[in-house]
């Protein structure tokens, strides 16, 4: 029963990296500009689809070296802290470890985002930040709920419903 927290934190950690990664990327594989809605709503030219997908295609060697470097210092770090007689001295250094290697996978996914930006018009930036906000406010409402239900000892992974969208419907007088 003492795992649980630590459990829980290991994966709100995970859950943390895998969304600023899908909000640094974008949905589909990291290709947002490829989703129809996303790329209408925008209003992308065929020649900025192209060069987006230029910049994602030189990034994503190195996103999948850094991301897989962090993995591996994230799992080495999980072992240690279920270990009863762990060092402190090599914790640390595990901490510090992982910790440079997911600013360094940060500092990536903020460079091809950069490059990214470039390419849009400042309506479409501007556009795409307001779709972000939204996305955001989207996960943190699961990530809220799931951790709400895992505290209630709820193992529902259903997102929570918006009360003000159900219909009622009343029950026949007998």
């Amino acid at each position: 029963m003492t795992r649980r927290p630590f459990l829980f934190a290991a994966t709100a950690v995970l859950l943390l990296l895998h969304a600023s990664a899908v909000f640094a990327q974008g949905p589909a594989e990291g290709k947002w500009w490829k989703r129809p809605r996303i790329a209408r709503q925008l209003d992308l030219s065929a020649d900025q689809v192209a060069q987006l997908e230029k910049i994602f295609a030189r990034a994503k060697p190195k996103l999948i070296d850094l991301r897989a470097d962090f993995e591996k210092k994230q799992f080495d770090y999980d072992q240690s802290m279920q270990s009863d007689d762990v060092d402190r001295k090599e914790l640390e250094a595990k901490i510090e470890a992982r910790e440079q290697a997911r600013a360094a996978l940060q500092k990536e996914l903020a460079l091809m985002e950069l490059d990214m930006k470039k390419v849009l018009n400042p309506e479409q930036r501007e556009k795409l930040v307001e779709m972000r906000a939204k996305a955001r406010v989207l996960v943190q409402e699961r990530r809220r709920h799931m951790r709400d239900s895992a505290l209630d000892g709820d193992d529902t992974d259903a997102p929570p419903t918006d009360r003000r969208k159900q219909v009622v419907t009343p029950k026949p007088n007998r």
